[in-house]
């Protein structure tokens, strides 16, 4: 699965546009089972990251790695280096522009995870994400419609919603405001279909 690029990772959202949020091994083996093309591993150990992006590779599934999340990561271009190079991940998620940078520069997928908590951080972030290096926009929450959709209007990068959807109409809104798929850690949506 390494290489994959932004293009091939729409290409799949496309047909599938849920992406699998999992914390452990367990939620991993369910997210491979089912129809999803992508997987968005969030809290989860070091301990568990290599058994969980192989088993997820080997299910014919692209991983995307929130670093700010992953118990026991270091916080700087050794651990990026680490996810892209040992782990084989085929994108990063963050927070924090330093490690998206440092991700680019490996080649490999990367997701700026943006939070839409009132209308300055709304307006703000949009400020910000124009001329940021990553090459798409996580913003939560996904239950959010209206600044969705101004978010994805001002942005020239494919947007991914997620937090708090858990029925199929938070999945279908956010799709409709324009975000290209939802990452969401409720099982029963990763059958979702357009």
């Amino acid at each position: 699965m390494k290489g994959l690029t932004t293009e091939g990772l729409l290409k799949r959202l496309e047909k599938r546009p849920i992406i699998a949020a999992v914390r452990d091994p367990a939620s991993n083996r369910r997210a491979i089972e089912s129809p999803v093309a992508v997987i968005s591993m969030i809290s989860t150990s070091i301990f568990e990251l290599d058994d969980m992006v192989k088993e997820a590779h080997d299910g014919g599934k692209a991983v995307l790695l929130h670093i700010d999340l992953a118990e026991g990561l270091g916080r700087d271009d050794a651990a990026v280096r680490w996810c892209v190079d040992r782990l084989g991940v085929d994108g990063l998620i963050s927070t924090k522009p330093n490690l998206l940078r440092a991700a680019a520069e490996l080649g490999v997928i990367t997701v700026q995870r943006f939070f839409m908590v009132d209308s300055a951080s709304l307006n703000h972030g949009k400020r910000l994400l124009k001329n940021t290096p990553p090459e798409l926009v996580e913003v939560l929450p996904a239950i959010a419609p209206k600044g969705i959709r101004q978010l994805c209007e001002a942005l020239d990068k494919p947007v991914i919603a997620g937090g708090l959807a858990s029925e199929p109409r938070d999945v279908a809104l956010a799709l409709q405001a324009g975000a290209r798929a939802v990452s969401t850690g409720e099982a029963g949506l990763w059958g979702y279909t357009l």
